[in-house]
């Protein structure tokens, strides 16, 4: 009996390092896109930095990581307020970043404004707005269904859709790939909570 309750322990105790090996990979997988902002520009006070250009191309999600690199000694980043963005006022920040390589992970959907608190250096277009949707919000819209017409068409060449007809209804490739992606993270979450709640129960 004693030998069979040993066996058992054993079987206990690698039962619960494997979900938790598990659990650890797990959270590598779920872990968030690390974003250099400006990518080889980097965050530099410059007219010919777009940094809307360079949000707009890119997809943030929750966990997703911003990296702001710059010269310290005549640079910073603050995050501010929406009127605050849109004004150019940096005398109220909601938080100041002055070390040179400073990182900003994304907790919950919605704006961000970013820009230096350096004089001059917002109204040159040092100023970033970063989206971020909710899984609601950018699932993919179904195509609109057909419609028929009751009378024939009296002339067939009308009925031909123009190239640039065709390109306005077809789907935004970045539409797909947010919708492709939201459906993985909410199935990595729910097994997530799923193991964890197995360590609990196996493990105490």
């Amino acid at each position: 009996m004693e030998l069979f309750n040993e066996r058992l322990t054993a079987i206990r105790t690698m039962l619960c390092m494997l979900l938790m090996i598990q659990l650890s990979l797990m959270a590598l997988m779920v872990k968030g896109e690390v974003y250099k902002v400006g990518d080889s520009t980097g965050w530099v006070a410059n007219t010919n930095s777009n940094y809307s250009n360079w949000a707009s191309s890119k997809i943030f999600r929750v966990h997703d990581i911003l990296m702001f690199e710059y010269n310290a000694t005549n640079d910073n980043v603050i995050r501010v307020t929406h009127s605050d963005f849109r004004s150019c006022n940096t005398s109220a920040p909601i938080k100041t970043f002055n070390s040179g390589n400073d990182s900003f992970t994304i907790k919950a959907h919605g704006h961000y404004y970013f820009t230096s608190g350096f004089p001059g250096h917002c109204v040159t277009g040092q100023k970033l707005d970063v989206r971020v949707l909710k899984s609601s919000h950018v699932a993919a819209t179904p195509p609109p269904k057909p419609t028929t017409s009751l009378s024939p068409s009296p002339n067939p060449s009308n009925s031909t859709m123009s190239p640039m007809e065709s390109k306005a209804m077809a789907p935004s490739p970045v539409d797909n790939a947010v919708a492709s992606h939201e459906p993985k993270w909410l199935l990595m979450s729910t097994i997530g909570v799923a193991i964890s709640g197995f360590v609990v129960l196996v493990c105490s």
